[in-house]
């Protein structure tokens, strides 16, 4: 079976999912994927954090109606069969804004850099859950928690983190939907061994067909739709997409359904995997843990 795969990514409680107007824009997009027969992910920031506007909303948090407005979005696509999972806590460290900023340590990070984890962590358990990457995984669950949701799988904020975190992370996740750093050009699930005795081992799901840039959006609708037609029956067309870049295309209506442009970008690669015979699936019946 030809199979793919989509996830909608950097959905958290604020910044493009701020009003509610978005958010049933959202939600449109993904009545859209349902009606369609298209099962779908969803990569959550469960705290939105912008220093230069002084925000810092949890998606957990009653008192705040962007929080609850959220909320109610969620379980909107959790009911269309949405899969959800962690991307990261905040997906930012210091005064970067949330989407935007990482959240690890990253090499190559000049300014709000998060700090890195000790390599002796992996073998003492008391400074494992002290880590830092502990304890931002910890963070992000009681979010969930408290919102009454739970998170199928774990994903990294720009797909990076050191060495001593991601094996932290692994530790505590079986499945990690992005490219493992240890076979990134891979086309299909792979395993990593346990790097510490708290682990059992973890499976990578790829995104191999990457995602629509919005300063490049034809540009990539046809890139991934013309990759996605050279990829066999074993391997998966695996790609992640940003559901802002479709509001453009939807407009709202009083008292009668949104309408809903055919050109989107969404819709056209939808339309180019169906008819090529691409079959979407939800990644828990991928591998159902």
């Amino acid at each position: 079976m030809k199979i793919a795969l989509i996830r909608l990514e950097d959905v958290g409680p604020g910044g493009y999912y701020e009003t509610a107007e978005n958010q049933v824009k959202l939600v449109a997009v993904t009545d859209h994927l349902y009606r369609q027969g298209v099962p779908f992910q969803v990569a959550v920031i469960p705290r939105f954090v912008d220093p230069s506007r002084g925000i810092d909303r949890s998606m957990a948090d009653v008192s705040d109606p962007v929080s609850v407005g959220y909320l109610r979005m969620l379980r909107a696509l959790a009911a269309r069969g949405a899969s959800l999972g962690i991307h990261g806590c905040t997906h930012q460290f210091a005064q970067s804004v949330s989407g935007e900023g990482n959240e690890f340590y990253e090499a190559d990070c000049t300014a709000n850099c998060p700090p890195d984890d000790v390599r002796d962590t992996l073998t003492n358990h008391t400074k494992f859950t002290q880590s830092y990457a502990y304890r931002r995984l910890t963070m992000a669950l009681t979010q969930f928690h408290a919102a009454g949701l739970r998170p199928d799988w774990f994903e990294t904020p720009h797909y990076t983190a050191s060495p001593t975190q991601r094996s932290i992370l692994e530790a505590c996740n079986r499945l990690i939907y992005e490219d493992n750093p240890a076979d990134p050009r891979s086309r299909t699930i792979t395993y990593r061994a346990p790097a510490t005795p708290f682990s059992r081992g973890t499976f990578y799901v790829p995104t191999p067909l990457g995602y629509v840039n919005g300063a490049s959006v034809d540009q990539d609708v046809q890139r991934i739709s013309e990759e996605m037609r050279q990829y066999g029956e074993e391997e998966l067309a695996s790609f992640f997409f940003h559901p802002f870049l479709e509001f453009p295309f939807i407009t709202l209506q009083k008292d009668a359904p949104p309408i809903y442009s055919e050109y989107s970008p969404l819709k056209r690669l939808i339309r180019n995997f169906k008819a090529d015979g691409r079959r979407f699936r939800s990644i828990l019946h991928l591998f159902p843990l």
